[in-house]
């Protein structure tokens, strides 16, 4: 292809002539414009070891665009790559920041928690508050997932000093750190505090009346300043940009909600609304291959098919939560699909059957600090025992939920995944 085929009517020939001899740098635009044209993937403009810092850029961009659509093992890959050179420390601190998110999502959080770390000494020697924020977030969100609440809690606690301490000004940022802390307050079981941090929360994103509109004024922001050549600016709104279409698009947040909803409305006995949540969570997760808060959510329609008295559709349902289980690594959706086996099998006259799956259940919830949840499994164990005339046990059952849920504890509908 002629160098007058691929400047087209963005940039000149002599441009081209110049990037070919490293006498000029492209711009990240212009290189996703090259590429374009070339019919190369990003990953071509990697491949030889004097990468400009603008293909570096542009294949961090390309990694959070894949996380956006989904493909964590893609971003992964992108960003190995970046990391397997020698660039600036803070570009390398920013994929870092990405790799992570890559791991999470695809359900590595050990594998994170390092990588984290790393980034987060690089970024306390530099004082970068932003990424400072950012990270302690993303910190804050492996630790939940590793069912560590207490330094979840910390990290996000650590994000938020460090937010307004540096007079950090990013509302989306701040609208999701708080988002984070309202939710490990709602699965601790401490509602009015979970209700005033997601009060916060939205009294922070109150602030961008319209997010997609702001997204597309911080894009034009980042190519203004790109065609200055303020690089550094640019990119500092192009990630501000990003984080909204994120936070917009982001499914498994979406699907947390859901979950957290349906369980509010079916301690209400409103079954039916709490199904059409449950549903349109488990739908979308399915499109994305989750793996992790997908159980919970087709547990939870068995549940809402249970209390409407349609048993064989909640039958149906709880075996499809049962396989999905067992490709789950997330403890809870094992405790919360057996624990509906149980109600199930009890509804259908299966007595064995019942005792077996709460008796599975019970047997991996002791395994995690979350005595609320051993409350919930234990009491739906001894009403069954009630039920069936066996007084003792079910006193027995009764008294241990008791003594359960006076501990501090996680609420049971806890998510595998904030937001990873």
């Amino acid at each position: 292809m002629s160098l007058a085929a691929v400047a087209g009517s963005d940039f000149s020939r002599a441009f081209l002539n110049q990037i070919e001899l490293g006498r000029a740098q492209p711009s990240t635009q212009n290189l996703r414009i090259i590429a374009r044209r070339l019919q190369r993937p990003i990953d071509y403009f990697l491949e030889d070891p004097g990468d400009s810092s603008a293909a570096l850029e542009l294949a961090l961009a390309e990694a959070e665009i894949s996380l956006l659509h989904g493909e964590g093992a893609r971003a992964e890959s992108l960003i190995t790559r970046i990391l397997a050179r020698t660039v600036p420390i803070e570009l390398r601190t920013r994929a870092q920041l990405t790799l992570a998110v890559a791991l999470m999502k695809q359900g590595r959080p050990q594998e994170a928690k390092p990588v984290l770390d790393d980034a987060i000494v690089a970024a306390e020697r530099a004082q970068w508050h932003q990424l400072l924020v950012e990270l302690y977030d993303r910190l804050g969100s492996v630790h939940y997932f590793l069912r560590r609440p207490h330094a979840a809690g910390q990290c996000f606690d650590r994000a938020l000093e460090r937010y307004e301490s540096a007079g950090v000004a990013d509302p989306v940022l701040k609208a999701r750190v708080l988002g984070h802390r309202a939710n490990l307050h709602y699965v601790a079981g401490q509602p009015m505090e979970a209700i005033a941090a997601y009060e916060s929360a939205i009294a922070a994103a109150a602030q961008v009346l319209d997010m997609p509109a702001l997204a597309g004024i911080y894009e034009g922001l980042a190519l203004s300043f790109q065609q200055t050549g303020q690089y550094a600016r640019a990119l500092t709104y192009a990630q501000k940009g990003l984080r909204i279409f994120e936070t917009l698009r982001d499914v498994r947040m979406a699907g947390q909600l859901r979950l957290n909803m349906g369980d509010m409305l079916l301690q209400q006995g409103r079954a039916a609304e709490a199904e059409r949540l449950f549903s349109d969570g488990a739908e979308h997760l399915r499109r994305i291959g989750d793996r992790e808060l997908l159980p919970h959510l087709v547990a939870g329609m068995a549940e809402s098919a249970l209390e409407a008295g349609l048993v064989e559709r909640a039958s149906d349902l709880i075996e499809e939560a049962i396989d999905l289980s067992t490709r789950s690594t997330d403890p809870l959706a094992t405790v919360a699909v057996h624990r509906v086996a149980g109600r199930t099998a009890h509804a259908r006259g299966r007595g064995d059957s019942a005792h077996r799956h709460f008796e599975r259940a019970l047997e991996i919830a002791v395994t995690i600090e979350n005595p609320d949840l051993r409350a919930r499994v234990t009491y739906d164990f001894a009403r069954v025992l009630e039920a069936e005339g066996n007084s003792a046990q079910a006193a027995l059952r009764f008294r241990q939920a008791y003594e359960a849920g006076r501990a501090d504890g996680s609420r049971p509908s806890a998510v595998s995944e904030l937001d990873a």
